[in-house]
């Protein structure tokens, strides 16, 4: 279902390049030359995150280096950074360009994540509407997940400060300093939130799917 408000989702994590490409790849045993392309039981990660998220929103964009993400018809916003350093470089190079100089909110989701739940940004949206907040997180089982998260476009210079001027990676201390909501996810059988950053998780995933 697309809401009635216009909503923009960064899939964030797949655009590393180089030694970055190396080091995810040679976590998962794998040789790909983005996160992005690691296979999940002969189908693409990112192909399982774009095929939940999708139909919650009204356009997809890739945050990463062309180069790593070629063959992908969907926007690429190149990193502004020397290199990929974390999901804010995908957010803060977002901003800063033009493609969101209309809208009020962006969801961010990992390119990692294939189990993505398909009410993930209507849920998103009524926390963060409700409390006016600038960011809204979801937090599952007590922790939070910091890149399945909606932003309010209006924390444009906050993010830029903690880019540029903090050198952050990461949302945790930026979201210190916003009004932050977290929104709690039932916990289920299965964890919707799930990353994959190694063989190991590779592998539960390929269980889970086989449930």
């Amino acid at each position: 279902m697309i809401l009635e408000q216009k909503y923009d989702v960064i899939v964030v994590g797949g655009g590393h390049a180089g030694c970055e490409a190396a080091a995810a790849s040679a976590r998962m045993g794998v040789n790909t030359v983005s996160k992005a392309f690691v296979n999940l039981n002969e189908k693409p990660l990112i192909d399982y995150v774009i095929q939940s998220i999708e139909p919650q929103v009204d356009r997809v964009l890739l945050s990463g280096s062309r180069t790593s993400l070629l063959g992908l018809s969907y926007p690429i916003i190149e990193d502004l950074g020397s290199r990929y350093s974390g999901p804010l470089a995908g957010l803060y190079s977002a901003l800063e360009s033009s493609l969101f100089d209309s809208t009020e909110y962006i969801v961010i989701v990992p390119c990692d994540g294939p189990f993505i739940p398909n009410n993930l940004v209507c849920k998103l949206h009524d926390a963060i509407k409700e409390n006016d907040s600038d960011v809204c997180f979801i937090q599952y089982d007590g922790i939070l997940q910091t890149t399945f998260s909606i932003w309010n476009t209006r924390v444009k210079e906050s993010v830029k400060k903690a880019f540029l001027v903090n050198k952050d990676g990461g949302f945790k201390r930026l979201a210190a300093g916003l009004n932050s909501t977290f929104l709690p996810w039932p916990v289920t059988s299965v964890n919707p939130f799930f990353n994959i950053n190694s063989k190991k998780d590779l592998n539960l995933a390929e269980a889970i799917l086989c449930l």
